[in-house]
């Protein structure tokens, strides 16, 4: 027989540009399924694409030796572990609160992948390193390695995925209304995994005017949607990539705004640009590369031959 168990749920994700905390569900559900020898299969249940570290917290068990359970899912459902009775003949009593983290804690990062930059083929843009703004404006401790670059424009254009990676998370809520910000969280943005853990944040979209779906793979240069007016007269896109490097869940209950560290390390990566492949220099100029090399580079083998027959299938 099967149970929902409805216990307290914990959610950290990506909010922004600061991967600040979230009261939002995941939509994540943990079901036990009873066997006739008493023993309790606990199962998942996933509505979202999209990794994450889930903490399992046992208390009061009767008839059953469990230790506390973490681990990472990343499909739509599965099995997460069974509990066995000490004397079969009798029920296992437990009381369980379950906490999530998105993210897969201390991936291996390729830290020398080669990034393309998020806008189109042979466009320029200036680019500028953005500086934290829960250290800038709540006294919150800055996410260790920050790095998250801006681009500003002065026409509506168009941002684009920097590499192959699944949609994780798409926020279309906002409309613009302010023509004179100078700090707001409520932007729309898109949030894209990669293969090696690392998870990019696109922030800053027209509402409306995002082109992706939930669960799409994108590829480099996947057209994402069109940026939002920022000022009058200004577009503005964030962009950072990071990776979940701590999974303690202790005292996360406790955080306020202003004692708020986030579980998120940032990282440096390398782009392609037109004088080859560096690490951005804030305040530069650079122009969009892309070649079929470049592309192809995390492709898998279908993939690659579908690329060849039909080029704009990747598009």
């Amino acid at each position: 027989m099967k149970y929902k168990i409805q216990y307290l749920l914990l959610l950290l994700t990506i909010v922004g540009i600061n991967f600040n905390l979230n009261a939002q569900s995941p939509k994540i559900t943990i079901e036990r399924t009873v066997n006739s020898d008493n023993s309790i299969v606990l199962s998942y249940k996933k509505e979202e694409p999209g990794s994450y570290f889930i903490y399992l917290n046992f208390s009061n068990v009767t008839n059953s030796y469990v230790s506390n359970y973490k681990t990472v899912i990343d499909g739509h459902s599965g099995n997460l572990l069974t509990l066995k009775p000490s004397n079969n003949k009798q029920s296992v009593g437990y009381a369980l609160q379950y906490y999530v983290i998105f993210g897969k804690p201390n991936p291996k990062v390729d830290s020398l992948f080669h990034y393309v930059l998020p806008f189109k083929k042979g466009k320029k843009h200036n680019i500028i390193e953005a500086s934290n703004l829960g250290e800038k404006y709540f006294d919150q401790v800055k996410p260790k390695n920050w790095k998250s670059y801006v681009i500003n424009s002065t026409t509506p254009d168009t941002i684009c995925s920097m590499r192959k990676g699944i949609v994780v998370k798409i926020d279309n809520q906002y409309q613009n209304s302010s023509r004179d910000m100078i700090y707001t969280s409520k932007r729309n943005s898109i949030t894209v995994e990669h293969s090696d853990g690392t998870i990019a944040m696109y922030n800053g979209f027209k509402k409306n005017l995002i082109f992706v779906k939930l669960g799409q793979t994108v590829y480099p240069q996947t057209e994402l949607g069109v940026i939002d007016e920022f000022n009058s007269n200004v577009y503005r896109a964030d962009i950072s990539i990071a990776f979940l490097s701590d999974k303690s869940f202790n005292s996360i209950t406790m955080q306020s705004l202003q004692n708020y560290k986030s579980k998120y390390e940032f990282v440096t990566p390398y782009f392609v640009t037109e004088k080859g492949v560096e690490k951005l220099v804030s305040n530069t100029e650079y122009t969009s590369v892309c070649n079929e090399i470049v592309f192809s580079e995390e492709l898998s083998r279908s993939e690659k031959k579908k690329y060849l027959k039909n080029p704009a299938l990747f598009k």
